[in-house]
């Protein structure tokens, strides 16, 4: 985005500045100031492609190999990026952190060169240094660092300088509209001017990065363990879901969009009202819902159905081609996706409370909140009902990957399968807990105990294997967990901590830290953990970026075990 001459030099030519044959070519032919800046890029276009060519080839002031932030201390939570201020009429483009810390020192957050150093460079709203980093897949971002000031001690660094990480730069200024605090952004243009601040639309499509979305994105993509990732430009409400074609597709909102795997978005539609369910079908179908009830199949961004599917305001599921939702009365209706009625199940409750909804490739498991318990029903994909069952709690479950369910209640884990329940082992002596769990290829069953902050495993037999002390903080959001081969035990915090345990006997193995987004953006129940047979972990902490990370990497040798 170039508005003025110096801005355009800044996005084509990255700070090697103008070529100053045709600035004379230009003058000589006394033509117009735009058409002098038109020559004299067809011009320069292919020595100047040489010229950045050459200087991403040598990166005078190296590679960067880690990042962070440049002051300490920030506040947990805290997230002003793209929020919109009356008072300066956008959308801020970088976060305002260290308020009332004026003077502290500001820190260069990666290995990088100065291109901008001015102590004046926003006026009265203090100084600005910007430097420029070459990352290891040869792209080129700009941090800057605005309102800050020269100390005694502490003064700007000079143009062309080299910096590393952790390197002093300046000082969080005063600047005459606000309290002392930094304007820290990071961008992929404008190598030499402070910039506006805020813009009118999504800062993430116009050339700015989220600050610490980019920054904790970058130390997972420099992790050895790293494979792949992809970022949005708006963070999903609902977990993303992929396309045969490898595309994502995220709800935000009302708004809804597929993204190439590359990042580029591929359509957007903007619906009625706020998105509450989200699926793909094969061949690249995606089923969309929103609070209005309203139903839509899509086909690349295009809509084929529209139908209107009345009921509680949660998730639908899938089940082969039948698109499944809970009814006003809490019983199911069935359609394909272009809204055709296939089956339904009947039931007579006024206001459901559902309390779990899910499917595996065979059952639909379906839990509402009665008078005296939780009502629990399994259905097949063609409507049939295989069990009615009563639970005391709203339990956690899962699938095993035999078709058979596995649920824990009031402390209890049981197995339910064949129209029949079984206890498999009491887990919890004080119960009426927050409980999540998964099951691996082999049937032991991985516990976590919220109230107590236990992991505990348990045999197909019953028999518990080993029990450990659970390293994340307490949330009202469970973890996501999943096993791949069976040797790894993977839980997904809602902070964003993802966990690596062995699954033989529960040792914390590793930790990776992914940016959740903050109170106000980060959406814990967008979570995505999946494991399959090989150890590609693909996750997701519920914000912007989404992550395939290799699971041998992150468990060491503990990969390497004998399932059975």
């Amino acid at each position: 985005m170039c508005w003025n001459k110096r801005q355009i030099e800044s996005c084509f030519v990255d700070g090697i500045g103008f070529n100053r044959l045709g600035i004379l070519l230009a003058a000589w032919l006394n033509i117009g100031r735009r058409c002098v800046v038109v020559l004299l890029y067809l011009f320069a276009l292919l020595p100047l492609v040489t010229f950045v060519n050459a200087q991403d080839a040598g990166a005078p002031c190296g590679i960067v190999d880690s990042i962070d932030m440049p002051i300490t201390g920030l506040v947990p939570g805290y997230d002003d990026f793209a929020r919109f201020r009356g008072r300066f009429g956008g959308l801020h483009t970088g976060l305002d952190i260290g308020f009332n810390r004026w003077g502290d020192p500001v820190a260069a957050a990666a290995r990088g060169r100065v291109t901008y150093a001015d102590v004046e460079g926003w006026g009265t709203e203090k100084g600005v240094v910007i430097i420029e980093h070459i990352f290891p897949d040869n792209s080129r971002v700009y941090s800057v660092y605005g309102h800050t000031e020269e100390t005694e001690t502490i003064k700007f660094p000079q143009v062309g300088q080299c910096v590393e990480r952790g390197d002093i730069i300046a000082a969080i200024g005063w600047p005459s509209r606000g309290l002392p605090h930094l304007h820290y952004e990071l961008r992929a243009f404008l190598p030499d001017d402070g910039g506006p601040g805020y813009v009118d639309n999504n800062p993430l499509r116009q050339g700015w990065y989220h600050p610490l979305d980019f920054t904790q994105t970058w130390r997972v993509r420099l992790n050895p363990a790293f494979i792949d990732y992809i970022s949005f430009d708006l963070p999903p409400s609902l977990p993303p879901v992929t396309l045969d074609n490898g595309e994502y597709v995220i709800a935000s909102g009302s708004n809804v969009a597929a993204f190439a795997p590359t990042g580029e978005a591929a359509w957007r539609i903007t619906t009625d009202s706020a998105v509450t369910g989200l699926a793909a079908l094969p061949e690249n179908r995606v089923v969309v819902r929103t609070a209005s009830g309203q139903t839509m199949g899509l086909f690349n961004g295009r809509f084929i159905a529209l139908w209107t599917v009345t009921g509680p305001d949660v998730p639908f599921v899938t089940i082969g081609e039948a698109v499944v939702f809970i009814t006003e009365n809490g019983g199911l209706d069935a359609y394909d996706w272009l809204g055709t009625p296939l089956w339904s199940v009947g039931n007579n409750s006024p206001s459901p409370r559902v309390t779990h909804f899910e499917a595996n490739t065979v059952e639909i498991a379906f839990g509402e909140r009665g008078q005296n318990g939780v009502d629990w029903r399994l259905v097949d994909g063609n409507g049939r009902i295989q069990l009615e069952t009563r639970f005391n709690t709203a339990p956690a479950m899962t699938h095993h990957s035999d078709g058979s369910w596995v649920a824990v209640d009031d402390g209890q884990l049981q197995r339910v399968a064949a129209g029949q329940r079984q206890l498999i082992a009491d887990v919890d002596s004080s119960p009426q807990q927050l409980y999540a769990l998964t099951v691996d290829i082999t049937g032991n069953s991985y516990v976590f105990i919220g109230g107590r902050q236990r992991l505990v495993s348990v045999s197909p037999e019953g028999a518990v294997r080993w029990q450990v002390e659970y390293p994340g903080s307490f949330s009202p959001f469970t973890p996501l967990m999943d096993t791949g081969g069976g040797c790894l035990l993977y839980t997904l915090d809602a902070d964003g901590m993802l966990h690596v345990f062995n699954a033989m006997d529960g040792t914390l193995l590793n930790q990776v830290a992914l940016y959740p987004g903050g109170e106000r953006t980060g959406h814990p129940t967008a979570r995505v953990l999946t494991v399959d047979a090989n150890e590609r972990v693909q996750v997701s902490p519920g914000f912007l970026s989404m992550f395939t990370l290799d699971g041998r990497v992150l468990g060491g040798g503990a990969s390497n075990c004998v399932v059975g």
